[in-house]
This record gives C-alpha cells, sequence and structure tokens, in this order.
C-alpha cells in the first residue's frame, strides 16, 4: 500500500490487520504505528489521522470522500467494507469495497473532507471544525 503527500511523493506503507479490528500500520523507514478499536473503520480512521499529522494521506478506498458505510453493513462487516455513495444509483444497490483495497493516490481525502463530503451525500449540515 502507498501513502502520498502534499508533493505528490508516494511512500510506501505495511498495514496489517489483526483479529477481529487489531490494525497496525507500519511507516517503511519511518516507525510504526498501531490502533486497535471498535471495528476496521475506527482503526483505519485512526491510521489514517496518524499519517495526516505526518503530512500523508493513505491511498485506500476508505479515505475516498465517496466511500462510507452504512451503520448496519459496519456493524454486519465489523467495519470492513463500505458503500460507494453515488447520487445516481440512489434507491438502488451500492458498490461495496473493502476500505483497505488500495485507491488511486488522487482519489484521496483527509478524514475532514470525507467527514464533510458524506454529510453532503446525506444533505446534512457540516457543524465539525
Amino acid at each position: 500500500m502507498t501513502a502520498v503527500d502534499s508533493a505528490g511523493v508516494l511512500w510506501p506503507v505495511v498495514l496489517r490487520l489483526g483479529e477481529p479490528s487489531v490494525v497496525r500500520v507500519e511507516l517503511v523507514g519511518h516507525g510504526v504505528f498501531g490502533s486497535d478499536d471498535d471495528d476496521y473503520l475506527s482503526c483505519l480512521l485512526a491510521v489514517r489521522e496518524y499519517l495526516e499529522e505526518r503530512g500523508q494521506l493513505l491511498c485506500c478506498q476508505g479515505a475516498r470522500p465517496d466511500v462510507w458505510p452504512s451503520g448496519m453493513l459496519r456493524q454486519f462487516d465489523n467495519g470492513r467494507r463500505a458503500y460507494v455513495l453515488d447520487h445516481d444509483r440512489r434507491g438502488a444497490e451500492l458498490e461495496v469495497v473493502d476500505i483497505f483495497a488500495p485507491a488511486p493516490a488522487e482519489m484521496v481525502v483527509s478524514v475532514l473532507e470525507q467527514g464533510k463530503a458524506v454529510f453532503a451525500f446525506h444533505g446534512l449540515p457540516w457543524r465539525g471544525e
């Protein structure tokens, strides 16, 4: 897997998943960070925030602005998969992706930007930072 910095430089990242929801990310040559939480999504968010503090975005499906699980999918799959939010498919079956699957660097955003995009998709006002 890779992370991308603001200059567009790709950095190798080793991501190890534990069971049932222990995530550890190792930045090759830059240290190790681990997170364990209620589910995989919570762990991924912690890992992404850690990388963002270092100026990097994780290049995975779970970091796209149009990817987020429903509460039911999150509970059913321990936060491992999420929907691709698509206005054209509202009311129809949405595509489901593994949040840890690779994504192109140009498709990923910060945790904050993703939160704003998910709220906007659902027509909700953003009241965060």
